[in-house]
């Protein structure tokens, strides 16, 4: 009988093994894919790079057409389309990846999160003072 607990057990902690890489996975597949912000129409890409996510504009929001809050001369004022937000962000918990956001809003960088809340949904946030605030957006898979 014992002998029956204990081959159980070892073959659960074995699926567990296998269950948990596997979910982290599908977690980073449903970030992935072109997102729109609902308040300014703005759309995003999510995508795999350099073994992380990036994130970038597709096509801009209404209002942020331009780069105009860009500190650096040769920068400002280029069109936001195919820029880069956050590039190469990592892991940060099963549904999470963490990495430098730019904020075109005010042209600085923060620490970033994207999070996969559902297969339709993804939240982008930006924070300062260790995570202590953050202002996030969320955003709508784009069908």
């Amino acid at each position: 009988m014992i002998k029956g607990r204990r081959i159980r057990a070892i073959a659960g902690a074995c699926a567990l093994a296998v269950a948990l890489p596997l979910s982290a996975w599908g977690a980073a597949e449903d970030a992935i894919g072109n997102w729109r912000d609902a308040d300014s129409g703005g759309i995003v890409s999510v995508y795999s790079c350099g073994g992380g996510i990036c994130v970038k504009v597709v096509k801009p929001g209404k209002g942020r057409e331009k780069d105009d809050a860009n500190p650096n001369p040769q920068l400002k004022g280029r069109s936001m389309a195919g820029v880069v937000l956050m590039n190469g962000a990592t892991k940060a918990g099963a549904d999470k990846w963490k990495g430098k956001l730019y904020n075109s809003e005010d042209g600085e960088t923060y620490t970033g999160y994207v999070t996969s809340v559902s297969k339709d949904e993804v939240k982008l946030e930006g924070c300062v003072a260790g995570g202590l605030i953050c202002k996030s957006r969320t955003w709508k898979r784009v069908q």
